[in-house]
């Protein structure tokens, strides 16, 4: 009877492990030693995953724990996150108003990519941790993964997560696409990010992932593709938890900064949802307004949210004014930098349990390619009252200035079906 030292053996030794080999690892891997589970990630870093192996882990992942029935209809995306990255949360209403079922698993921000259920968490009551029930309820929800689903990946990322095998492309695609397809999509779309914020500096591994990952979902009877976008500068004008659910109603409301509307407007349209009418005529904010009360937010709370953000949102209460040190376009602003002088001011995490403060944010008033005189306001950073600025240089270092103004570039690089 094979076990899992025999799985372990073989990978080492660079085998093609099978279908019962994965179920194995999968079902076992709660009981298993933690040695164990670190030896199998590193064997698969180590060695690689074939095409093959990696549909059959993310099926065994899958159906490890509990998962929804595929229905036509239910469609879902997966950003690998970036700075200023706030799609989901204006997509997933505006779907559910064009007719799409909409079950979005979202996770939390790590180091300086912002998450999708810690800016969720800015908005009062908002419940990120719904049932499998209230789930089935809902047409439309963002939400916590929970321990029922796909608990093979939970423990495994752990391991991944202190061993350095978190950047193997098999482990990655089975971790992202087996929680996507227990919410039983018909349809799904990915937002590969690349660049220097990205967690894929280069196309090329960003296209590397984006194949690997459509492969997988397509495996599992998904109708996948993959957009590979940039990710150099911040995605809008606001970074920061509050900050971008701010900046996410200024989108329903037709009012979104160019890029962000790009983005979300080609990923209705991958999906195959025009959703522009219902950014025009309210329809997707009043979907995202029914949204937040459905997850626990009071209704007139929801309310004063739409009409009236700031008057719900935490925000920092100190402002500090970023003024240009030059006159000249704006040629670069660095998202990297930004990002991660945002996570070393309490914006961000650099460990899952870390407690975060929603009213840290930077509003960009200048995008790149915009002419700015010397000593104009070219963002506004909100901190608490006494926080350290030591590192604030960093603002001024992430903006860059040039005497010709810089080619305009699309989010979008390349799609991959």
């Amino acid at each position: 009877m094979v076990d899992f030292p025999d799985i372990l053996a073989r990978k080492r030794d660079g085998k093609e492990l099978t279908q019962s080999d994965f179920n194995l690892i999968c079902n076992e891997i709660n009981s298993a030693h933690p040695a164990q589970l670190g030896a199998f990630a590193m064997a698969c870093t180590i060695n690689g995953l074939s095409e093959n192996e990696t549909a059959l882990l993310t099926e065994a992942m899958l159906y490890s724990g509990a998962s929804f029935k595929q229905e036509k209809g239910r469609v879902d995306k997966h950003s690998t996150g970036g700075v200023g990255d706030k799609m989901s949360i204006v997509l997933a209403p505006a779907l559910a108003a064009a007719g799409a079922t909409v079950p979005m698993l979202a996770g939390r921000g790590l180091a300086h990519t912002g998450g999708t259920i810690d800016k969720l968490e800015s908005i009062p009551g908002f419940n990120t941790g719904l049932t499998l029930e209230e789930m089935e309820a809902s047409h439309c929800f963002i939400s916590r993964q929970t321990d029922e689903i796909a608990p093979a990946d939970s423990a495994l990322y752990a391991t991944r997560d202190i061993t350095g095998t978190v950047p193997q492309i098999g482990l990655i695609t089975s971790s992202i696409i087996s929680k996507k397809a227990a919410e039983g999509l018909e349809k799904l779309v990915l937002d590969v990010k690349c660049g220097r914020a990205a967690f894929m500096k280069t196309e090329k591994d960003a296209r590397e992932l984006a194949e690997s990952m459509v492969k997988a979902g397509k495996s599992l009877s998904i109708d996948v593709c993959a957009q590979i976008t940039r990710m150099d500068h911040p995605i809008g004008r606001y970074v920061g938890n509050a900050h971008e659910i701010f900046e996410c109603i200024q989108c329903l409301q037709g009012h979104g900064p160019d890029d962000t509307m790009e983005l979300v407007y080609m990923q209705a349209d991958a999906l195959g949802y025009d959703i522009r009418p219902h950014i025009k005529d309210g329809t997707a904010l009043g979907e995202f307004r029914d949204m937040c009360v459905r997850q626990g937010v009071d209704e007139m709370v929801a309310n004063m949210l739409i009409a009236d953000p700031w008057s719900v949102l935490p925000k920092a209460e100190q402002e500090i004014k970023i003024h240009s040190k030059e006159s000249g376009y704006i040629t670069d602003i660095d998202a990297l930098l930004i990002g991660e002088y945002m996570c070393r001011l309490g914006a961000g995490r650099t460990g899952q349990e870390e407690k975060l403060d929603h009213g840290i944010g930077l509003e960009i008033t200048f995008p790149v390619g915009s002419y700015v005189e010397e000593g104009e306001c070219i963002a506004v950073l909100n901190i608490p009252s006494g926080a350290d600025t030591s590192q604030l240089p960093m603002m001024y270092e992430a903006f860059k200035f040039g005497s010709v103004q810089p080619k305009h570039e699309p989010r979008l690089i390349d799609t991959v079906k």
